[in-house]
C-alpha cells in the first residue's frame, strides 16, 4: 500500500506558520501592555504627589504667582496621567485583538489537524484491511492446497 499523503500538508503548515505569528503578535501586545500600565501607574503616582503638594502648601501663605504655577503643574501632570491611561486603555484593547486574533488562528490549525487525524485513521484502516485480505488470500491457497508450505 502507498504511503499516507495529507493533499492539505501545506496548507495545515501555513496555519501553524499564521498561529505562531499570531502568537508573536499577542505576547508583542501584551508587553506593549505592561509598558503603558507601567506608565499609567508612574503617572499616576506623580499625579498623586502633585496634588498631595498642593494640599500641603495650602496651609502656608503663598504668592499668587506661586498659586497659579502650582495650578499649571498640577494640570500637566494630570494631563500627562490620562493621557497615560488612555494608551493603556488602548493597550488592553490591542491585547484583547490580537488574543481573539491567535485564537482564530488556532481553532484554524486545530480544525485542519483533526481533518488529518481523521485521514490518517482511515489509511491505516484501509491498509490493516488490505494487508489481511492478503494474509486471508494466502491462508485460504493454503487450505485448499494451491499453495506449497
Amino acid at each position: 500500500m502507498t504511503r499516507f499523503t495529507f493533499r492539505l500538508e501545506r496548507v495545515l503548515q501555513l496555519r501553524l506558520a499564521a498561529e505562531q505569528e499570531r502568537a508573536r503578535d499577542l505576547g508583542a501586545a501584551q508587553a506593549a501592555e505592561r509598558a503603558a500600565r507601567k506608565a499609567a501607574e508612574s503617572e499616576a503616582s506623580a499625579l498623586a504627589e502633585a496634588v498631595r503638594q498642593v494640599a500641603a502648601s495650602g496651609a502656608r501663605p503663598v504668592a499668587a504667582g506661586a498659586v497659579g504655577n502650582l495650578v499649571l503643574a498640577v494640570e500637566g501632570v494630570r494631563a500627562r496621567a490620562e493621557a497615560a491611561a488612555a494608551r493603556h486603555r488602548e493597550s488592553l484593547a490591542a491585547v484583547e485583538a490580537a488574543r481573539e486574533a491567535w485564537e482564530q488562528a488556532r481553532r484554524d490549525r486545530r480544525a485542519l489537524e483533526k481533518l488529518r487525524e481523521s485521514r490518517l485513521e482511515d489509511w491505516k484502516l484501509a491498509a490493516a484491511r488490505a494487508e489481511q485480505a492478503v494474509l486471508d488470500d494466502v491462508a485460504s491457497r493454503l487450505v485448499t492446497g494451491g499453495g506449497t508450505a
